[in-house]
C-alpha cells in the first residue's frame, strides 16, 4: 500500500524529528534597519540555483488554499504586501472580491504572527517589525520598489507582471517566489529564539487539529481509537500541474464518495501522525533528484527499503545514462554494490504522479524486489540497444559547440519521450508514465506510440534540411523497444529486432525500409553523376515517398522501381567507375529483393499492398539501420584512406559520393 510504504520511509529515514520546519527556497531578503527603515531587497539566487537559497522554513499545518493563512517568516508577495499575482485576470466580480478579501486576510495573518512573536520574545526588533508592517499596508500609493506592468523595453506578446527594483537600479520580474526579513543584519529565519517560538506555535496548531478531529481506526497503521486527520497536511509540493502551495494526494470532489455521511478526508481515515509522516516522506523525495525525476506533466518517485544508494543508481540511468555505464550494465553479469545476497531480499517502490485541478493523480504504483527492478532496468537498455554511427559535436556558425537546452542523453526518459512530440511542452503524462513503467516494471509500452514517433519522423524528413536520420537515436531506440516487447508479448520470437542491420530476414516491412534507403542513395548518386555535385536535389525519394511507402508500399515502390532503373542508367554512362557503382547498387537491391516474389510480367517484385502500424514501425527501423550501416562503412573507409594518406583530412562529408565506391562494394 502506497501510504504505508511512504509512512515507513519517513520513519526509517528519521524525517519526523522536526515537522515544524521544511526546506524551502527563499529568493528575496527584505533589508530593514533596527528602527524599521527600508534599506532594499537582496537576492539569494545564483547562476546554479535560480530559485534562491534553500532554508529550513516554518511550516504551518493549517489549510492555505483560500483561507487567508500565511506561513511564518517566509512567504510570497501576497502574504507580505496583499498583492495579487494576477490583478488583471478576468473573473466574475464576486470572485474578485473574495480573492481580494483573502489577500488582505493572508497579509494580516503574516504580520500578526510576526508581531506576536516579537511581543512574546520581547525582541529588540519589535518596533522595526511594527514599522515594516505599516509600510506593507495596501494603499493607493504604490510601494517604491514594486510596480505592475511591462518591462522597460517591452517584448512582443509580453504580459504584465510585478517588477522588483534591486540594487544597481535594475528590475526583476517576479513569480511565485518567497520573501523573508533581515533586521539590523540579522536574518530572522536563522534566529534560534524565533525557531523555538515557532515550534511552540506549531505544537499548538497540532493540538487544535486533534481537538477538532474524529476518533477512529487509521487505515495506514491499523491503530485504533486515534485522532483522524480531517485534511492531510502538509500538502504535497513539487508535482507538475499543481499549485505552488501544494496539493493533496487523498481527496475527492463527488458526493458519491461521501459514504455514510463522511466528510473531508474521513472516507479515507488516516491518523494525524500517519498523514504527516507519509506527506513528509513524499515531499522529502520529491525535493531530491536521486529519488525523483520529472518529464513534462509527470514525475516519478522511487526508493529501496534498505539499500539507500540504490535510488541514485536508478536516477542516473533514467535521467543521464552514460554509454559506457549502459554497456557495462548490459554486458556484465555483476551489478556492483547490488550484487549481494542480502540485497535480493530488499524491496523497491516506484510511484508515478501527475496533477489535475489542484489534486495529485497516482498514474502507477508498483512494489517489487530490488533484484527484479535491476533486471528490468538491464532489459530496458538491452531493448533500447542500437548501433549508432558516432555523432559529431553540434556546431554554431562561429564553429563553437552548440549548447543543448537540456543535456542530451538520447536514452534518457526525457529525450525518449520528446521523440513522440514536436515540442517538449506537448508531452502527455501517459507517455512518460508508460516509459517509466517499461523501464522499472518491464511492461510493454502501447503500440499506439508508434504513430506519433513516425509522424514526427516524417515531418523531420520533409521539413528539416539539417535532419540526419542516423543520429536520431532516441526515436529509433524507442521504436525498437516498443516493437520487440510487442512481439515478445505475442511470443513472436523470430520477429525480434537486433541492434544492427539484419540482412537475412524475410520480413517484408523491414526489407521495404532497407530498399527505400538504397533507392534514396542511388538517386543521390545519379544526381551527382549527372551534375558533378554542382546542384542540390530539390526533393529526395525518402522525402517524397517515405509516408506512402510505409503505409501503401505497393503503390510507392512500383513508382520507385521504375525510377531506380532510370537512375542506374545515368550512373552507367560515367564510364568504368560508373558501371562499377551501378553494379554495386544493383547487387544491394537484388540481395534485398530476393525475399519478395517476382511479378509474372516484367520481373518487378510483388510488394505488399498495406502495412499495419507495427509493420510501419519495422519499415522505419529497416530504413534507419540500412542508413546507419552505410554511414558506418563510409566512416571506416574514410579512416582507412586517411591513414594511407589518400584522403584529405578536411574533406566535406557531402563530397564522399564523388569518391571511389569502395564503400558500396564491401
Amino acid at each position: 500500500m502506497l501510504l504505508k510504504a511512504l509512512y515507513d520511509f519517513a520513519h526509517e529515514r528519521k524525517l519526523l524529528d522536526d515537522l515544524a520546519f521544511s526546506p524551502k527556497a527563499v529568493r528575496w531578503i527584505i533589508e530593514i534597519d533596527a528602527i524599521g527603515k527600508f534599506l532594499g531587497v537582496v537576492s539569494t539566487h545564483t547562476d546554479d540555483n535560480k530559485r534562491g537559497k534553500e532554508f529550513l522554513c516554518p511550516q504551518t499545518t493549517r489549510a492555505k488554499n483560500g483561507a487567508g493563512v500565511a506561513e511564518f517568516l517566509a512567504d510570497g508577495l501576497t502574504a507580505i504586501f496583499a498583492l495579487d499575482l494576477a490583478p488583471e485576470a478576468d473573473m466574475p466580480e464576486k470572485t474578485r472580491m473574495s480573492r481580494d478579501a483573502n489577500n488582505l486576510a493572508k497579509r494580516a495573518n503574516f504580520w500578526r504572527q510576526m508581531r506576536r512573536s516579537m511581543r512574546d520574545l520581547n525582541s529588540p526588533y519589535r518596533l522595526a517589525v511594527l514599522r515594516c508592517w505599516k509600510l506593507s499596508r495596501p494603499s493607493r500609493r504604490p510601494l517604491s520598489f514594486l510596480r505592475w506592468g511591462l518591462s522597460p523595453i517591452p517584448k512582443p506578446n509580453e504580459k504584465n507582471g510585478w517588477w522588483l527594483a534591486v540594487a544597481g537600479g535594475s528590475e526583476v520580474k517576479l513569480g511565485p517566489e518567497c520573501f523573508t526579513l533581515r533586521v539590523n543584519q540579522e536574518l530572522l529565519l536563522e534566529s534560534e529564539e524565533l525557531k523555538t517560538w515557532w515550534r511552540s506555535s506549531h505544537a499548538e496548531e497540532l493540538a487544535t487539529l486533534k481537538d477538532q478531529s474524529a476518533m477512529g481506526v487509521c487505515l495506514v497503521t491499523s491503530a485504533e481509537n486515534v485522532s483522524l486527520a480531517l485534511t492531510h497536511r502538509p500538502l504535497i509540493s513539487g508535482v507538475p500541474n499543481t499549485g505552488s502551495f501544494g496539493a493533496p494526494i487523498v481527496s475527492f470532489d463527488k458526493a458519491a464518495f461521501t459514504s455514510y455521511g463522511l466528510e473531508q478526508s474521513l472516507n479515507a481515515p488516516t491518523s494525524d501522525d500517519a498523514a504527516r509522516a507519509y506527506a513528509a516522506g513524499l515531499n522529502w523525495m520529491l525535493d531530491r533528484r536521486d529519488h525523483s525525476l520529472r518529464v513534462g506533466a509527470t514525475c516519478i518517485v522511487f526508493w529501496a527499503k534498505k539499500t539507500i544508494q540504490a535510488s541514485s543508481l536508478f536516477a542516473r540511468f533514467l535521467d543521464q545514462p552514460q554509454p559506457k555505464a549502459v554497456r557495462t550494465l548490459i554486458t556484465s553479469p555483476s551489478k556492483g554494490f547490488l550484487d549481494n545476497e542480502w540485497v535480493k531480499d530488499d524491496e523497491f517502490y516506484v510511484v508515478t504522479l501527475t496533477g489535475n485541478a489542484g489534486r495529485i493523480v497516482v498514474k502507477r504504483w508498483a512494489q517489487q524486489s530490488l533484484d527484479a527492478a535491476v533486471q528490468n532496468l538491464k532489459k530496458w537498455f538491452e531493448d533500447l540497444d542500437l548501433e549508432v554511427p558516432p555523432r559529431p559535436e553540434p556546431k554554431t556558425k562561429g564553429g563553437k559547440p552548440k549548447a543543448e537546452a537540456k543535456e542530451f542523453n538520447p536514452l534518457s526518459i526525457y529525450w525518449l519521450s520528446c521523440a513522440t512530440v514536436r515540442k517538449a511542452k506537448d508531452l502527455k503524462a501517459e507517455t512518460s508514465a508508460s516509459l517509466y513503467a517499461a523501464a522499472l516494471e518491464g511492461t510493454a509500452p502501447p503500440t499506439s506510440l508508434v504513430k506519433p514517433l513516425l509522424d514526427q519522423l516524417q515531418s523531420k524528413i520533409l521539413k528539416d534540411e539539417n535532419y540526419r536520420v542516423i543520429w536520431d537515436q532516441s526515436r529509433f531506440a524507442l521504436l525498437k523497444l516498443i516493437l520487440n516487447r510487442h512481439h515478445r508479448s505475442r511470443n513472436e520470437i523470430t520477429m525480434q529486432l537486433q541492434s544492427k542491420l539484419t540482412a537475412d530476414t524475410p520480413d517484408p516491412a523491414y526489407n521495404c525500409g532497407r530498399l527505400l534507403s538504397v533507392f534514396d542513395n542511388l538517386q543521390r548518386k545519379a544526381h551527382l553523376a549527372e551534375n558533378g555535385g554542382a546542384s542540390k536535389l530539390n526533393t529526395t525519394l525518402a522525402e517524397r515517398y517515405f509516408g506512402a511507402a510505409a503505409s501503401n508500399p505497393n503503390g510507392a515502390f512500383s513508382m520507385m522501381w521504375r525510377l531506380h532503373m532510370h537512375h542506374l542508367k545515368k550512373i552507367r554512362q560515367k564510364g568504368e567507375p560508373g558501371q562499377k557503382t551501378a553494379a554495386a547498387f544493383q547487387r544491394s537491391i537484388m540481395e534485398i529483393c530476393r525475399y519478395f516474389k517476382a511479378s509474372s510480367k516484367d520481373g518487378t517484385p510483388q510488394f505488399p499492398r498495406v502495412f499495419t502500424l507495427v509493420q510501419q514501425g519495422r519499415f522505419a527501423l529497416g530504413y534507419y539501420q540500412q542508413e546507419a550501416e552505410r554511414a558506418e562503412r563510409i566512416r571506416l573507409w574514410m579512416e582507412r584512406k586517411k591513414a594511407e594518406g589518400k584522403l584529405s583530412p578536411d574533406i566535406d562529408e557531402q563530397e564522399l559520393d564523388l569518391l571511389s565506391d569502395d564503400e558500396n562494394q564491401n
